[in-house]
Protein backbone atom coordinates (compact mmCIF):
# COMPACT_ATOMS: atom_id res chain seq x y z
CA UNK A 1 0.00 0.00 0.00
CA UNK A 2 2.67 2.52 0.77
CA UNK A 3 3.93 2.81 -2.78
CA UNK A 4 5.32 5.68 -2.16
CA UNK A 5 8.27 4.44 -0.48
CA UNK A 6 8.13 0.56 -1.51
CA UNK A 7 8.81 1.61 -4.98
CA UNK A 8 10.46 4.29 -5.08
CA UNK A 9 12.90 5.15 -2.04
CA UNK A 10 13.69 1.35 -0.96
CA UNK A 11 16.30 -0.10 -2.57
CA UNK A 12 17.90 -3.18 -2.67
CA UNK A 13 20.92 -1.98 -2.63
CA UNK A 14 21.34 0.47 0.57
CA UNK A 15 20.70 0.15 3.94
CA UNK A 16 17.79 2.22 5.63
CA UNK A 17 15.94 2.58 9.03
CA UNK A 18 11.81 3.65 8.65
CA UNK A 19 10.81 5.93 10.96
CA UNK A 20 7.45 6.75 12.00
CA UNK A 21 4.96 6.68 14.80
CA UNK A 22 3.47 3.41 16.49
CA UNK A 23 0.84 1.73 13.90
CA UNK A 24 1.43 3.63 10.91
CA UNK A 25 2.53 0.30 9.33
CA UNK A 26 6.38 0.00 9.45
CA UNK A 27 6.57 -3.66 10.30
CA UNK A 28 4.04 -4.26 7.51
CA UNK A 29 6.18 -2.50 5.32
CA UNK A 30 9.42 -3.68 5.95
CA UNK A 31 8.23 -7.51 5.69
CA UNK A 32 7.10 -6.58 2.51
CA UNK A 33 10.50 -5.07 1.56
CA UNK A 34 12.14 -8.37 2.81
CA UNK A 35 10.27 -10.59 0.38
CA UNK A 36 12.54 -9.79 -1.91
CA UNK A 37 14.88 -12.03 -0.60
CA UNK A 38 15.48 -15.13 -1.11
CA UNK A 39 17.31 -15.19 2.52
CA UNK A 40 16.12 -12.81 5.23
CA UNK A 41 16.76 -13.19 9.04
CA UNK A 42 13.91 -11.06 11.23
CA UNK A 43 14.65 -9.94 14.49
CA UNK A 44 11.76 -8.17 16.87
CA UNK A 45 13.63 -5.91 19.46
CA UNK A 46 10.42 -5.73 21.41
CA UNK A 47 11.59 -9.77 22.10
CA UNK A 48 13.79 -10.41 25.38
CA UNK A 49 14.78 -13.25 23.48
CA UNK A 50 16.18 -11.31 20.53
CA UNK A 51 17.59 -8.64 22.03
CA UNK A 52 19.31 -11.03 24.47
CA UNK A 53 21.38 -11.87 21.32
CA UNK A 54 23.58 -8.68 21.32
CA UNK A 55 25.65 -8.45 24.04
CA UNK A 56 27.59 -5.47 25.11
CA UNK A 57 31.05 -7.38 24.79
CA UNK A 58 30.95 -9.63 21.89
CA UNK A 59 32.57 -8.50 18.90
CA UNK A 60 30.42 -7.53 15.80
CA UNK A 61 31.25 -10.99 14.13
CA UNK A 62 30.06 -13.17 16.75
CA UNK A 63 27.26 -11.14 16.89
CA UNK A 64 26.49 -12.18 13.38
CA UNK A 65 27.66 -15.57 13.54
CA UNK A 66 25.13 -15.64 16.49
CA UNK A 67 22.20 -14.11 14.74
CA UNK A 68 22.95 -17.07 12.40
CA UNK A 69 23.03 -19.97 15.23
CA UNK A 70 19.79 -18.75 17.22
CA UNK A 71 17.79 -17.96 13.58
CA UNK A 72 18.57 -21.45 11.96
CA UNK A 73 19.59 -19.34 8.97
CA UNK A 74 23.39 -19.08 7.04
CA UNK A 75 24.37 -15.90 6.06
CA UNK A 76 25.38 -15.32 2.55
CA UNK A 77 26.99 -11.91 2.49
CA UNK A 78 25.25 -9.42 0.69
CA UNK A 79 22.37 -11.58 -0.80
CA UNK A 80 21.06 -12.01 3.10
CA UNK A 81 18.98 -8.84 4.72
CA UNK A 82 18.91 -8.55 8.46
CA UNK A 83 15.72 -6.88 9.68
CA UNK A 84 16.04 -5.27 13.03
CA UNK A 85 12.33 -4.17 13.72
CA UNK A 86 12.16 -1.51 16.42
CA UNK A 87 16.11 -1.41 16.95
CA UNK A 88 15.78 1.74 19.09
CA UNK A 89 14.43 -0.80 21.98
CA UNK A 90 17.86 -2.35 22.11
CA UNK A 91 21.14 0.32 22.39
CA UNK A 92 23.68 -2.81 21.42
CA UNK A 93 21.74 -3.52 18.32
CA UNK A 94 22.21 -0.13 17.59
CA UNK A 95 26.03 -0.56 18.42
CA UNK A 96 26.55 -3.39 16.41
CA UNK A 97 24.83 -1.77 13.19
CA UNK A 98 27.38 0.71 13.23
CA UNK A 99 30.29 -2.32 13.76
CA UNK A 100 28.23 -3.47 10.79
CA UNK A 101 29.42 -0.15 8.79
CA UNK A 102 32.33 -0.02 9.93
CA UNK A 103 33.80 -3.03 8.32
CA UNK A 104 34.89 -4.99 10.94
CA UNK A 105 32.93 -8.34 9.77
CA UNK A 106 35.82 -8.62 6.81
CA UNK A 107 33.60 -6.48 4.40
CA UNK A 108 31.57 -3.08 4.28
CA UNK A 109 28.07 -4.07 5.25
CA UNK A 110 26.39 -1.75 2.22
CA UNK A 111 26.01 -5.03 0.08
CA UNK A 112 28.72 -4.26 -2.36
CA UNK A 113 31.64 -5.97 -0.35
CA UNK A 114 30.10 -9.24 1.17
CA UNK A 115 28.43 -8.61 4.59
CA UNK A 116 25.11 -8.90 4.91
CA UNK A 117 22.25 -5.78 4.28
CA UNK A 118 20.85 -4.30 7.41
CA UNK A 119 18.07 -2.58 7.50
CA UNK A 120 15.75 -1.51 10.78
CA UNK A 121 12.55 0.36 11.61
CA UNK A 122 11.85 2.68 15.01
CA UNK A 123 8.63 4.08 16.69
CA UNK A 124 11.10 6.73 18.33
CA UNK A 125 14.48 9.27 17.59
CA UNK A 126 16.76 9.01 20.29
CA UNK A 127 20.43 10.45 20.00
CA UNK A 128 21.21 7.08 18.71
CA UNK A 129 19.18 6.75 16.23
CA UNK A 130 19.93 10.46 15.10
CA UNK A 131 23.47 9.35 14.94
CA UNK A 132 22.58 6.09 13.10
CA UNK A 133 20.55 8.01 10.35
CA UNK A 134 22.82 11.18 9.65
CA UNK A 135 22.62 11.72 6.45
CA UNK A 136 26.40 12.60 6.27
CA UNK A 137 27.63 9.90 8.23
CA UNK A 138 25.24 7.43 9.38
CA UNK A 139 25.27 3.97 8.04
CA UNK A 140 21.62 3.72 7.78
CA UNK A 141 19.55 6.48 5.51
CA UNK A 142 16.48 7.65 7.26
CA UNK A 143 13.24 6.78 5.81
CA UNK A 144 10.20 8.53 6.88
CA UNK A 145 6.67 6.85 7.29
CA UNK A 146 3.59 8.67 7.74
CA UNK A 147 -0.13 7.79 8.22
CA UNK A 148 -1.88 7.20 5.07
CA UNK A 149 -2.60 10.08 2.38
CA UNK A 150 -5.66 10.83 0.55
CA UNK A 151 -4.22 8.76 -2.31
CA UNK A 152 -3.60 5.90 0.07
CA UNK A 153 -7.11 5.99 1.38
CA UNK A 154 -8.87 5.96 -1.75
CA UNK A 155 -6.69 2.36 -2.19
CA UNK A 156 -8.03 0.86 0.78
CA UNK A 157 -11.24 1.89 -0.30
CA UNK A 158 -11.28 -0.17 -3.58
CA UNK A 159 -13.07 2.11 -5.79
CA UNK A 160 -10.96 2.24 -8.58
CA UNK A 161 -13.33 4.73 -10.75
CA UNK A 162 -12.62 7.16 -7.54
CA UNK A 163 -8.95 6.43 -7.56
CA UNK A 164 -8.31 6.99 -11.26
CA UNK A 165 -10.40 10.22 -11.35
CA UNK A 166 -8.38 11.73 -8.62
CA UNK A 167 -4.88 11.08 -10.44
CA UNK A 168 -6.02 12.74 -13.28
CA UNK A 169 -5.03 16.59 -13.67
CA UNK A 170 -7.56 18.38 -14.23
CA UNK A 171 -9.88 16.17 -12.06
CA UNK A 172 -13.04 15.73 -14.10
CA UNK A 173 -16.09 17.03 -13.22
CA UNK A 174 -18.17 15.03 -12.60
CA UNK A 175 -15.81 12.95 -9.81
CA UNK A 176 -16.30 16.52 -7.20
CA UNK A 177 -19.33 15.33 -5.34
CA UNK A 178 -18.04 11.26 -4.82
CA UNK A 179 -14.20 12.88 -4.05
CA UNK A 180 -15.10 15.68 -1.98
CA UNK A 181 -17.19 13.09 -0.03
CA UNK A 182 -14.34 10.54 0.10
CA UNK A 183 -12.29 13.42 1.38
CA UNK A 184 -14.88 14.06 4.38
CA UNK A 185 -14.70 10.93 5.11
CA UNK A 186 -10.74 10.29 5.23
CA UNK A 187 -10.51 13.59 7.48
CA UNK A 188 -13.41 11.67 9.85
CA UNK A 189 -11.45 8.43 9.78
CA UNK A 190 -8.17 9.64 9.90
CA UNK A 191 -4.94 7.59 7.71
CA UNK A 192 -3.95 5.24 10.34
CA UNK A 193 -3.91 1.60 8.74
CA UNK A 194 -5.67 -0.37 11.43
CA UNK A 195 -8.45 2.11 11.95
CA UNK A 196 -8.70 2.51 7.38
CA UNK A 197 -8.47 -1.05 7.29
CA UNK A 198 -11.37 -1.77 9.47
CA UNK A 199 -13.38 1.09 8.02
CA UNK A 200 -13.05 -0.66 5.11
CA UNK A 201 -14.57 -3.86 6.38
CA UNK A 202 -17.70 -2.87 8.20
CA UNK A 203 -18.30 1.27 7.08
CA UNK A 204 -19.09 1.58 10.80
CA UNK A 205 -17.40 4.29 12.57
CA UNK A 206 -19.18 3.16 16.01
CA UNK A 207 -16.52 0.08 16.01
CA UNK A 208 -13.12 2.18 15.65
CA UNK A 209 -13.81 3.49 19.20
CA UNK A 210 -11.25 0.86 21.21
CA UNK A 211 -8.48 1.19 18.11
CA UNK A 212 -8.16 4.94 18.28
CA UNK A 213 -7.45 4.13 22.28
CA UNK A 214 -5.10 1.30 21.47
CA UNK A 215 -3.36 4.03 19.05
CA UNK A 216 -3.17 6.50 21.51
CA UNK A 217 -2.39 3.63 24.31
CA UNK A 218 0.57 3.03 21.81
CA UNK A 219 1.96 5.91 21.86
CA UNK A 220 2.12 6.15 26.25
CA UNK A 221 4.20 3.56 25.51
CA UNK A 222 6.81 4.29 23.55
CA UNK A 223 7.09 8.16 25.69
CA UNK A 224 7.77 5.60 28.52
CA UNK A 225 10.98 4.64 26.49
CA UNK A 226 12.20 7.94 25.57
CA UNK A 227 11.35 9.16 29.18
CA UNK A 228 13.99 10.09 32.15
CA UNK A 229 11.77 9.74 35.34
CA UNK A 230 8.06 9.23 36.23
CA UNK A 231 8.17 14.11 36.69
CA UNK A 232 8.99 13.61 32.91
CA UNK A 233 6.86 10.62 31.95
CA UNK A 234 4.08 12.62 33.48
CA UNK A 235 3.65 16.01 32.48
CA UNK A 236 4.25 14.52 28.51
CA UNK A 237 1.29 12.97 29.56
CA UNK A 238 -0.49 15.57 30.60
CA UNK A 239 0.64 17.56 27.34
CA UNK A 240 -0.43 15.13 24.80
CA UNK A 241 -3.90 15.09 26.65
CA UNK A 242 -4.16 18.59 25.92
CA UNK A 243 -3.06 18.70 22.38
CA UNK A 244 -5.69 17.91 19.99
CA UNK A 245 -7.55 20.42 20.62
CA UNK A 246 -4.96 22.68 19.59
CA UNK A 247 -4.23 21.33 15.97
CA UNK A 248 -3.39 23.35 13.33
CA UNK A 249 -3.24 26.22 15.87
CA UNK A 250 -0.12 28.31 16.91
CA UNK A 251 0.62 27.47 20.69
CA UNK A 252 2.32 29.28 23.50
CA UNK A 253 4.64 26.97 25.27
CA UNK A 254 4.12 28.34 29.04
CA UNK A 255 1.22 27.15 30.33
CA UNK A 256 0.40 25.44 27.46
CA UNK A 257 -3.33 24.08 27.95
CA UNK A 258 -3.45 25.52 32.10
CA UNK A 259 -1.15 23.52 32.59
CA UNK A 260 1.13 25.01 35.55
CA UNK A 261 4.51 24.60 33.98
CA UNK A 262 6.55 27.03 31.84
CA UNK A 263 8.12 27.14 28.74
CA UNK A 264 11.31 25.22 29.72
CA UNK A 265 9.19 22.06 30.53
CA UNK A 266 6.16 22.08 28.44
CA UNK A 267 8.90 22.74 25.89
CA UNK A 268 10.73 19.90 27.09
CA UNK A 269 7.33 17.64 26.68
CA UNK A 270 6.38 18.60 23.20
CA UNK A 271 10.37 17.57 22.09
CA UNK A 272 9.21 14.15 23.41
CA UNK A 273 5.76 13.72 21.58
CA UNK A 274 7.69 15.28 18.37
CA UNK A 275 10.13 12.34 19.12
CA UNK A 276 7.74 9.76 18.85
CA UNK A 277 5.84 10.87 16.12
CA UNK A 278 2.86 12.27 17.57
CA UNK A 279 3.00 15.71 16.01
CA UNK A 280 5.27 17.88 14.20
CA UNK A 281 5.60 21.45 15.11
CA UNK A 282 5.68 23.96 12.06
CA UNK A 283 7.49 27.09 12.35
CA UNK A 284 6.81 30.20 10.51
CA UNK A 285 9.17 31.55 7.11
CA UNK A 286 8.85 35.10 6.71
CA UNK A 287 10.66 35.61 3.79
CA UNK A 288 8.69 35.31 0.55
CA UNK A 289 11.59 34.12 -1.93
CA UNK A 290 14.09 31.28 -1.74
CA UNK A 291 15.45 30.32 0.20
CA UNK A 292 13.47 30.71 3.09
CA UNK A 293 14.17 29.91 6.46
CA UNK A 294 12.03 28.95 9.05
CA UNK A 295 12.22 30.93 12.10
CA UNK A 296 12.30 29.07 15.49
CA UNK A 297 11.90 32.54 17.65
CA UNK A 298 8.21 33.03 16.75
CA UNK A 299 5.00 30.60 18.44
CA UNK A 300 4.99 27.41 16.16
CA UNK A 301 2.03 25.62 15.08
CA UNK A 302 0.83 22.20 15.88
CA UNK A 303 0.60 19.32 12.87
CA UNK A 304 -0.52 16.54 14.66
CA UNK A 305 0.60 12.68 12.99
CA UNK A 306 -3.61 12.13 12.04
CA UNK A 307 -6.65 13.79 11.86
CA UNK A 308 -8.73 10.97 12.84
CA UNK A 309 -7.37 10.92 16.24
CA UNK A 310 -7.78 14.76 16.59
CA UNK A 311 -11.67 14.80 15.74
CA UNK A 312 -11.50 11.34 17.65
CA UNK A 313 -10.37 12.65 21.04
CA UNK A 314 -11.72 16.30 20.27
CA UNK A 315 -15.35 14.43 20.34
CA UNK A 316 -16.18 16.41 16.79
CA UNK A 317 -16.64 13.46 14.45
CA UNK A 318 -20.48 14.82 14.56
CA UNK A 319 -20.00 18.50 13.70
CA UNK A 320 -17.26 17.50 10.77
CA UNK A 321 -19.54 14.43 9.46
CA UNK A 322 -22.56 16.85 8.79
CA UNK A 323 -20.99 19.54 7.46
CA UNK A 324 -20.41 20.16 3.15
CA UNK A 325 -17.19 22.34 4.02
CA UNK A 326 -14.83 22.36 6.47
CA UNK A 327 -13.33 25.69 6.52
CA UNK A 328 -16.88 26.53 8.53
CA UNK A 329 -16.11 24.21 11.03
CA UNK A 330 -14.14 25.46 13.48
CA UNK A 331 -12.52 28.76 11.84
CA UNK A 332 -11.21 26.03 9.53
CA UNK A 333 -8.89 24.41 12.17
CA UNK A 334 -9.80 21.01 10.71
CA UNK A 335 -9.33 21.75 7.41
CA UNK A 336 -5.66 23.10 7.66
CA UNK A 337 -4.85 19.91 9.96
CA UNK A 338 -6.03 17.77 7.23
CA UNK A 339 -4.75 19.38 4.53
CA UNK A 340 -1.39 19.86 6.12
CA UNK A 341 -1.20 15.76 6.78
CA UNK A 342 -1.49 15.02 3.21
CA UNK A 343 0.37 18.28 1.93
CA UNK A 344 3.33 16.03 4.50
CA UNK A 345 3.07 13.41 2.88
CA UNK A 346 3.52 14.07 -0.38
CA UNK A 347 6.33 17.19 0.39
CA UNK A 348 8.36 13.92 2.55
CA UNK A 349 8.90 11.97 -0.46
CA UNK A 350 12.84 11.52 -0.89
CA UNK A 351 13.58 13.99 1.72
CA UNK A 352 16.39 13.42 4.25
CA UNK A 353 14.65 15.00 7.03
CA UNK A 354 11.30 13.56 6.35
CA UNK A 355 9.82 16.72 4.97
CA UNK A 356 8.86 19.80 7.01
CA UNK A 357 5.51 21.85 6.61
CA UNK A 358 6.13 25.71 6.64
CA UNK A 359 3.74 28.69 7.30
CA UNK A 360 4.26 32.14 6.36
CA UNK A 361 4.09 35.57 8.60
CA UNK A 362 4.81 38.56 7.98
CA UNK A 363 7.90 39.92 9.87
CA UNK A 364 6.50 43.22 11.30
CA UNK A 365 5.75 43.76 15.04
CA UNK A 366 2.26 43.26 15.62
CA UNK A 367 1.61 42.08 12.25
CA UNK A 368 -1.20 39.24 12.18
CA UNK A 369 -0.90 38.34 8.62
CA UNK A 370 -0.87 34.52 8.38
CA UNK A 371 -0.83 32.11 5.23
CA UNK A 372 -1.64 28.90 5.96
CA UNK A 373 1.32 27.14 4.39
CA UNK A 374 3.82 27.78 1.64
CA UNK A 375 5.34 25.18 -1.07
CA UNK A 376 8.94 25.71 -2.69
CA UNK A 377 7.90 25.14 -6.08
CA UNK A 378 11.20 25.10 -9.00
CA UNK A 379 12.40 28.90 -8.32
CA UNK A 380 9.22 29.94 -6.30
CA UNK A 381 7.92 30.12 -2.74
CA UNK A 382 4.24 29.49 -3.63
CA UNK A 383 1.86 30.65 -0.64
CA UNK A 384 -1.65 28.33 -0.37
CA UNK A 385 -4.01 29.41 2.04
CA UNK A 386 -7.21 27.06 3.34
CA UNK A 387 -9.93 29.57 3.49
CA UNK A 388 -13.37 30.72 2.07
CA UNK A 389 -14.55 33.68 1.24
CA UNK A 390 -13.79 36.10 -2.67
CA UNK A 391 -10.24 36.63 -3.10
CA UNK A 392 -10.78 40.31 -2.01
CA UNK A 393 -11.06 39.02 1.46
CA UNK A 394 -7.54 37.15 1.78
CA UNK A 395 -5.82 40.58 3.41
CA UNK A 396 -3.11 37.83 4.46
CA UNK A 397 -2.41 36.44 0.92
CA UNK A 398 -2.52 40.17 -0.07
CA UNK A 399 0.50 40.98 1.77
CA UNK A 400 2.46 37.89 0.70
CA UNK A 401 1.82 38.74 -2.99
CA UNK A 402 2.81 42.38 -2.81
CA UNK A 403 6.10 41.37 -1.50
CA UNK A 404 6.76 37.89 -4.05
CA UNK A 405 8.43 38.20 -7.42
CA UNK A 406 5.46 36.06 -8.85
CA UNK A 407 2.14 36.28 -9.13
CA UNK A 408 0.78 32.78 -8.46
CA UNK A 409 -1.24 31.68 -5.32
CA UNK A 410 -3.33 28.50 -3.91
CA UNK A 411 -6.60 28.47 -2.41
CA UNK A 412 -7.54 25.00 -0.89
CA UNK A 413 -11.59 24.87 -0.54
CA UNK A 414 -14.97 23.17 -0.77
CA UNK A 415 -15.79 24.64 -4.42
CA UNK A 416 -14.50 23.16 -8.06
CA UNK A 417 -11.20 23.79 -9.60
CA UNK A 418 -10.78 27.09 -11.17
CA UNK A 419 -8.50 30.12 -11.61
CA UNK A 420 -9.20 33.50 -11.15
CA UNK A 421 -7.47 37.11 -11.47
CA UNK A 422 -7.26 39.43 -8.78
CA UNK A 423 -5.46 42.37 -6.91
CA UNK A 424 -4.03 43.01 -4.13
CA UNK A 425 -5.09 46.04 -1.28
CA UNK A 426 -1.98 47.63 -3.31
CA UNK A 427 -3.03 46.94 -6.69
CA UNK A 428 -0.46 44.08 -7.48
CA UNK A 429 -2.23 41.83 -10.23
CA UNK A 430 -2.21 38.13 -9.14
CA UNK A 431 -3.57 34.82 -10.52
CA UNK A 432 -5.57 32.31 -7.65
CA UNK A 433 -5.81 29.01 -8.45
CA UNK A 434 -9.32 27.32 -6.12
CA UNK A 435 -8.70 23.64 -5.38
CA UNK A 436 -11.12 21.73 -3.99
CA UNK A 437 -9.20 20.46 -0.59
CA UNK A 438 -9.18 16.78 -1.56
CA UNK A 439 -6.24 17.99 -4.06
CA UNK A 440 -3.87 19.21 -1.37
CA UNK A 441 -1.70 16.19 -2.31
CA UNK A 442 -1.73 16.91 -5.85
CA UNK A 443 -0.66 20.26 -5.60
CA UNK A 444 2.27 20.50 -7.41
CA UNK A 445 1.08 18.11 -10.53
CA UNK A 446 -1.56 21.51 -10.74
CA UNK A 447 0.77 23.93 -10.76
CA UNK A 448 2.45 22.96 -13.80
CA UNK A 449 -0.78 23.41 -15.83
CA UNK A 450 -1.62 26.79 -13.87
CA UNK A 451 1.45 28.21 -15.16
CA UNK A 452 0.96 27.63 -18.62
CA UNK A 453 -2.73 28.43 -17.95
CA UNK A 454 -1.74 32.25 -16.71
CA UNK A 455 1.56 32.43 -19.10
CA UNK A 456 -0.65 31.68 -22.66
Amino acid sequence: MYERLLTKNLSTGSQFCILGAKGVGKTTLIKDFAGKFSNCIYLDMETAADRAIFRPDDTVEETLRAISFIKGTEIRGKGTLIVLDEIGKCREAIRWTSGQADGRTGGQADGRTGGPLVVATSSFLTKEISVLTDPETGPLQAQYLYPFSFEEFLMVMDDPAALEAYREVPVPYYAYEKLLNYFHLYSLVGGMPEITGEYEATRHLSGLKNIYQRIEERFIGCISDVTDGTKSRNLTLDVLQNTYPFAATRISYNRFGNLEKGSREIRKAFNVLESVFFHQMVYPVTSTTLPAAQDNSKFPRLQLVDTGLVNYFSGIQKPLFQSHDMNAIFHGQIARQVVGQDILVTESSGALNGGRLNFWVRNKAQSTAEVDFVIRYLEMLVPVVVRSGEPGRLRSLHQFIDQAPHPYAIRLQAGQLSVQQAQTIHGKKFFLMNLPYFLAGKIREHLGGFRKYVDS
